[in-house]
């Protein structure tokens, strides 16, 4: 009696590892899968957003150091230099001077403003001031960068 018990339980106990998965089972495995893929590919997603943004500010910033150097080495009597419309360093819109620049990473507006330097409360006419904006495409804030020049 006891040997054909132990037949009996053994034979259960091969059936039930020779069963598999259950439907339900599986389909918890695939969404916990589909879960950890979808998070992954957000996350690579996000990784080329970052790494294009910031291949396109080492491009301005490239584009800012050239002009800076560029306005450094000119006598402050140098047309470039000279006043035009805009008093006002921070304008945009209606800028003293305005070019484009074409880089292997993507067109840049560089646009530049000139003013007698505020020393003081009062405007120093000894000094002037120039600012170098980047702009480009798809961009909140552009680069900015003050020049201080003697006359």
């Amino acid at each position: 009696m006891k040997s054909n018990c132990i037949k009996q339980s053994s034979r259960r106990n091969n059936s039930m590892a020779n069963r598999g998965f259950t439907l339900v089972e599986v389909l918890v495995a695939i969404l916990i899968l589909a879960i950890g893929v979808l998070a992954v590919s957000r996350l690579t997603v996000m990784g080329v957003r970052a790494s294009t943004l910031m291949n396109r500010r080492m491009y301005a910033r490239d584009v800012l150091n050239r002009y800076y150097e560029r306005f450094m080495g000119l006598p402050t009597h140098d047309s470039v230099l000279a006043y035009l419309t805009s008093a006002d360093l921070n304008d945009t819109i209606a800028p003293d001077y305005d070019v484009f620049e074409d880089t292997p990473g993507g067109r840049f507006r560089v646009i530049w403003n000139i003013a007698d330097s505020m020393i003081t409360t009062t405007p120093d006419t000894r000094f002037k001031t120039v600012r170098i904006h980047v702009i480009w495409p798809q961009t909140r804030r552009p680069l900015t960068s003050d020049l201080l020049k003697r006359y």
